[in-house]
């Protein structure tokens, strides 16, 4: 594809990755606001702590540090782009690292932050002597709050890599000698395969792996810790049930929909019905529509539901304080909590109780899964 042709595709790109990397500071920014009345910065608090002069300037100063960092990231990669174009993609090489390094440098920072303000928020609590003087727990016996959305619903991904196969089958007398399977982001062609078996293995492998993804996604949902407030059990468990239905069910929408476009995509694409800069050009306006849903849906329920009944009575009490079990803030130690998935404590999303055998299991298991799909696809390539 000739250069001038690439320009369109290529401008669209780099806004989606610009775009991307604005999107991705602003909501970290407000992550302290998006985290159960509970938890300030994963420390443990009282519920009417969010209400203490003292924290509410903490969660400022984080949100504008970040907020601060991710403008003059932005800038900085408007400005290559705007320049690169100019002087015909001489700096667009540069700014494809200064992107990486810029997505890389929020993350580290929002941790960094994270752990700054952490201190600070238990210092906090140790002045104010906020202490659960026991430690309680709840749960439910019987129905759940919210029914779960079954993991047999997966079987959809089943349905849709057969349909994908069949069509491959049917559409294979069609296909030119060499197919081409993946694209630079200048639109040029990089990796051709051989018209054979691999044709129609390439697309049902991508797709089952993603399939895999999404249903490892709902299976820890479904048996993740409920996060129940033993100073509102039935709220609570009815605000979590709620959250993490919700998830579940995006988690299904979006991977039928990946899958299913995935398949095809690359049939078209194989046939040479559409060139390869449409099937990403696709692919990106997909995952700009899964961005911006999971967006919606973390600001609608907040961390573990915690915005679903935000207006509940506050209190000073603090039913249980499990602060010893999170280290760094981010990783739950327990060997004594018989639960593998629970809440995350300061962003929005699922973690593993690393005190389990059975976390390490699964993270091998994830590891191996990936490192298989990587040797599958590089052997059809």
């Amino acid at each position: 594809m000739a250069p001038m042709e690439a320009t369109p595709f290529l401008a669209l790109a780099y806004v989606f990755l610009i775009g991307l990397l604005f999107a991705l500071g602003t909501f970290l920014a407000f992550m302290p606001y998006l985290a159960r009345r509970q938890e300030c910065f994963a420390v443990t608090v009282p519920a009417s702590a969010g209400a203490d002069p003292c924290l509410r300037r903490l969660k400022r100063r984080f949100t504008a540090s970040l907020i601060a960092l991710t403008i003059l990231l932005g800038a900085g990669a408007c400005a290559l782009f705007v320049r690169g174009i100019q002087d015909d993609g001489e700096l667009l090489d540069v700014l494809d690292w200064y992107l990486i390094a810029s997505d890389a440098g929020v993350l580290i920072i929002y941790y960094l932050l994270m752990l700054f303000f952490r201190r600070k928020v238990q210092a906090r609590k140790e002045q104010m002597g906020w202490e659960a003087q026991c430690q309680k727990s709840a749960a439910f016996i019987g129905e759940e709050a919210v029914r779960r959305v079954p993991l047999s619903w997966c079987w959809v991904f089943a349905a849709i890599i057969a349909a994908t196969l069949v069509c491959a089958f049917v559409c294979y007398p069609s296909l030119p000698d060499q197919v081409p399977v993946r694209v630079s982001v200048d639109g040029t062609v990089q990796e051709w395969m051989a018209k054979g078996p691999a044709v129609i293995a390439f697309p049902v492998i991508l797709q089952a792996f993603l399939a895999g993804c999404f249903t490892f996604a709902l299976w820890s949902i479904n048996r993740s810790k409920k996060q129940v407030d033993p100073a509102a059990p039935a709220a609570s468990a009815l605000a979590y049930g709620l959250y993490a239905r919700a998830w579940s069910l995006y988690d299904l929408i979006c991977g039928s929909v990946m899958v299913a476009v995935v398949g095809a995509l690359f049939l078209l694409a194989s046939m040479e019905l559409i060139p390869l800069t449409v099937v990403a050009a696709v692919t990106m306006m997909l995952a700009v529509a899964a961005v911006a849903s999971a967006l919606v849906l973390s600001v609608v329920y907040g961390q573990a539901g915690s915005r679903v009944f935000e207006r509940m009575e506050a209190t000073d009490a603090m039913p249980e304080d499990d602060d010893v079990h999170w280290k760094a803030g981010l990783f739950y130690f327990n060997p004594d909590d018989a639960g593998l998935f629970l809440p995350e404590r300061f962003g929005i999303g699922w973690t593993m109780n690393w005190g389990r055998p059975a976390a390490w299991a699964v993270l091998g298991g994830i590891i191996a899964a990936f490192a298989a799909f990587a040797a599958a696809v590089n052997a059809l390539l």
